[in-house]
């Protein structure tokens, strides 16, 4: 009985983790954002772009930690595509204009110092696309 469990609870983790790589976190990144007080400033860009370069299904962008000094919104843009903002690092519409969300900062009145903002961002959210997922920590100097 007890190394049939046993053989169950292994052949269960064996299955968590073989299919953990398709869903888990793909890559993490840190940078430096540096805005004005006062003024909304672009601090990111993500982009899900066909081989075309048309517009993909948009990414799935989820707050992991707010900010405590400051407020962010998401709004759709045209940019260029930097290897930053793309889950693909040698996609084909790198340097060309695609259409893409882009995440803004405001900081509240009166602020000037640090803040920080995580987010979790998930490409190829659609069922027949593969999923990455980005986990990207900013730290924000308000100036």
């Amino acid at each position: 009985m007890t190394r049939g469990i046993l053989k169950l609870a292994l052949a269960a983790l064996f299955a968590i983790i073989a299919v953990a790589p398709s869903f888990g976190l793909d890559r993490r990144a840190q940078r430096n954002v540096y805005v004005t007080a006062g003024r909304e400033t672009r601090i990111a860009s993500y982009g899900t772009p066909d081989e075309k370069c048309r517009a993909g299904a948009g990414p799935e962008i989820e707050v992991a930690e707010r900010p405590s000094y400051g407020k962010f919104t998401d709004k759709p843009v045209r940019i260029i595509a930097e290897r930053s903002g793309i889950a693909q690092r040698d996609h084909p519409c790198i340097g060309k204009f695609i259409d893409a969300i882009a995440v803004f900062y405001h900081p509240v009145a009166g602020i000037r110092g640090s803040d920080r903002l995580r987010l979790r961002v998930k490409f190829g959210t659609t069922p027949a696309a593969e999923t990455a997922v980005l986990e990207e920590e900013m730290f924000i100097s308000v100036r």
